[in-house]
């Protein structure tokens, strides 16, 4: 396509010059000029290729993952002031993401599309307006639009890491990770006098939890669909088909004092029958997209557990930004001291988006580990 004459098409090499730096704009320049009236003709697919691009995974709508998600490549814009650009190098597949792209609950209000999905990602920083960042450190970023390869942030959202550290295993630091660090340390205060019941044993939070049990010191009652070979010397492990109650009494387990659920919903509310009195029920997730019925609350009333839910975005704002990095900086040197695991069941291509998406929505129950995000 050439520019001519008409003052449309001259509209849109404007346009394209406009989405470009303002290095290129510049170059530009010089090869346009006007003799009677006439533009010379420039080839605005040389503009694009000139231009540096920036692969994204974009959300239009609301609704099924290959029905609402397409790639596209948009030139790179100059970098704003105070922020940091950084490139990509993994960004992994959340149960958050999916609930956002279906438009779930709370993620309808606050993840309306058009967007580039995802919550998480690692890389290296390439550009910075900001003093704290500098190019070619390693970061993880914990912002909504982590699924492209290259990311403009603020510096608030933006964390150090080792420059060794693999990009799979980084990238899965922030969401899971501080959520389960958070409920641990900071609102359970959790020690060796506490027995703790989680379900989703599997999830990377799950497996999360039971690492920390080792490395905290508190005990844990996995429950899992799958607990045959469970990945972790947790203390206990259980099927999510057992009576728990009755498991926990058969195999003389001490009587949990807190639950973690995941789940929401009947599988929730099976958490909660297995608690002594007094005890502390905290959700912090609802995969089962499930409500608590009536006899949920009743019981919760009569032998007076204390119920509480926990979202990473209310429990940020509550601390603030000061106290939000420092959290991270502890758990990361938590992680690192004791090799925690996150793994890592394999790394797709933003280009083939579709497929992994197709994978995690059936087949997420038999991943080893999380599905990865790359720009190559």
């Amino acid at each position: 396509m050439t520019i001519g004459r008409g003052s449309a098409m001259l509209g849109r090499l404007v346009a394209t010059l406009g989405r470009c730096g303002s290095h290129l704009r510049g170059m530009v320049g010089i090869f346009l000029y006007k003799d009677t009236n006439e533009l010379i003709c420039v080839n605005v697919a040389f503009i694009y290729w000139m231009c540096e691009m920036n692969a994204r995974i974009k959300q239009f709508c609301f609704g099924k993952p290959e029905e609402s998600l397409t790639l596209e490549r948009v030139p790179l814009r100059d970098l704003e002031r105070d922020k940091v650009r950084v490139r990509v190098e993994a960004a992994n597949i959340n149960p958050s993401d999916l609930l956002s792209i279906y438009g779930v609950g709370q993620y309808r209000h606050f993840h309306k599309p058009p967007r580039v999905p995802g919550f998480e990602a690692a890389g290296k920083v390439v550009e910075s307006n900001h003093p704290g960042y500098s190019a070619g450190q390693r970061v993880i970023l914990a912002a909504s639009g982590a699924w492209q390869e290259y990311i403009d942030a603020l510096p608030d959202n933006i964390f150090h890491i080792p420059q060794d550290l693999e990009s799979g295993y980084a990238c899965q630091l922030y969401i899971n990770s501080l959520t389960a660090w958070a409920m641990t340390t900071e609102v359970a205060n959790l020690s060796e006098r506490d027995v703790v019941i989680i379900n989703a044993g599997r999830s990377a939070i799950g497996k999360i939890f039971s690492q920390l049990s080792s490395s905290l010191g508190y005990t844990v009652i996995v429950i899992t669909s799958s607990p045959e070979n469970y990945p972790y010397q947790s203390n206990y492990v259980l099927s999510s088909s057992d009576d728990f109650c009755r498991e926990i009494v058969s195999m003389g387990l001490p009587r949990p004092n807190i639950a973690f659920d995941a789940i929401g919903g009947e599988e929730g509310e099976k958490l909660l029958y297995t608690l002594c009195n007094k005890g502390r029920f905290i959700n912090y997730g609802t995969l089962s997209l499930s409500f608590y019925g009536s006899r949920f609350f009743e019981c919760l009333r009569d032998r007076q557990i204390d119920f509480s839910t926990f979202f990473l975005r209310h429990w940020e704002s509550s601390i603030g930004k000061d106290s939000r990095r420092e959290n991270f900086k502890k758990m990361l040197e938590h992680f690192m001291v004791h090799k925690m695991s996150l793994d890592v069941d394999r790394y797709v291509p933003f280009e083939e988006f579709k497929l992994a998406m197709n994978v995690y929505e059936l087949r997420s129950r038999s991943l080893l580990g999380k599905l990865v995000f790359t720009p190559d």
